[in-house]
């Protein structure tokens, strides 16, 4: 005769899919955040190289 605690560690069907799920979220969040806090700079380097070529020019440069 098979406890109850026993029943329920031999009932994981389907955990493997689950913690499969977990991961992935977490691995597409991550990516994300990665991926817009290298955007983000990568903008604003340009931004200030491009400001570094034009400064021997009179006008203004304007960002839309």
């Amino acid at each position: 005769m098979t406890s109850p605690k026993e029943n329920i560690l031999k009932n994981q069907n389907g955990q493997t899919f689950i913690e499969f799920i977990f991961l992935l979220v977490l691995l597409v969040t991550i990516s994300f955040s990665f991926m817009r806090g290298f955007s983000n700079h990568i903008g604003t380097r340009w931004e200030y190289m491009l400001k570094i070529i034009a400064t021997p020019n009179q006008s203004e440069v304007v960002f839309p």
